[in-house]
């Protein structure tokens, strides 16, 4: 069952272990249905997974500053040292922000499937996703285009369309403005002031964020390590048989 920190964020623990701090991708409820999903993580880690979903009652035209300024509220109300932090694809940008907002409360970060920017291509795709949404219209295909190869986009398309229909009855404007804060999200020119130990892990065949941008992220952290799937999209990056025990790796240097 979920909790919440200060502000209003849920959050589910899964494991048993020291803690590792989780921000989800993108959905359009705050709350974290999935949860159980981060099972086999804390068992690879012998971590406690802490998911933390998004904050209720989001304005539109948020700044992910303002976004991860709000994770650092809760983060630092609950937890009374710096956590070891893993992002995941929209969550991962939260994650890189609050890292060079508020570094005082990372120890370590791991960064999956995201970047510093979604270059201008990821924005126009997801902006246009936003405003599909917005206007009450499904944003299947354009998110199957993001998330899966051609030959299997349809299917996945068929599938986000049915999710989109079993959440008719949830508000999308907390999704919405987190879409706002993401496509306004640029920390390129701040990534020199992460200076804790980071992981960026990411697919080669990634349609979210590119090769070059992974690549670009990492070389802007001083010290980083990057790690990535060549045969991996977006989605699969996390399902990589090799993501739990690098993660364990990382975590236990």
């Amino acid at each position: 069952m979920a909790n919440t920190l200060a502000g209003g964020l849920p959050y589910a623990e899964i494991g048993s272990g020291e803690a590792l701090v989780v921000f989800p991708g993108l959905s359009r409820a705050s709350g974290l249905r999935d949860a159980k999903a981060y099972g086999p993580l804390a068992r690879v880690t012998g971590r406690t997974i802490v998911a933390v979903g998004r904050p209720q009652n989001l304005r539109r035209g948020i700044t992910m500053a303002e976004l991860a300024g709000l994770h650092a509220e809760a983060l630092r109300g609950h937890f009374k040292a710096p956590v070891d932090l893993m992002g995941i694809s929209t969550g991962g940008a939260i994650a890189l922000q609050l890292a060079v907002d508020h570094p005082e409360l990372v120890r370590r970060l791991i960064v999956v499937a995201a970047a510093s920017w979604l270059g201008e291509q990821g924005r126009a795709k997801l902006r246009k996703y936003g405003e599909q949404i917005a206007a009450g219209k499904s944003g299947s295909g354009i998110l199957a285009s993001v998330l899966a190869p051609p030959s299997l986009q349809w299917l996945l398309a068929a599938k986000i369309w049915l999710d989109e229909r079993s959440q008719r009855g949830v508000d999308p404007t907390n999704m919405l403005a987190t879409i706002d804060a993401e496509c306004g999200y640029d920390v390129r020119t701040q990534l020199g002031k992460i200076r804790v130990p980071t992981l960026i892990i990411g697919g080669g065949r990634d349609r979210a964020f590119s090769e070059e941008l992974f690549r670009e992220t990492a070389a802007g952290i001083p010290g980083a390590k990057l790690v990535l799937y060549p045969k991996r999209g977006h989605v699969g990056t996390m399902w990589d048989w090799r993501f739990g025990k690098d993660v364990a790796e990382f975590l236990k240097s």
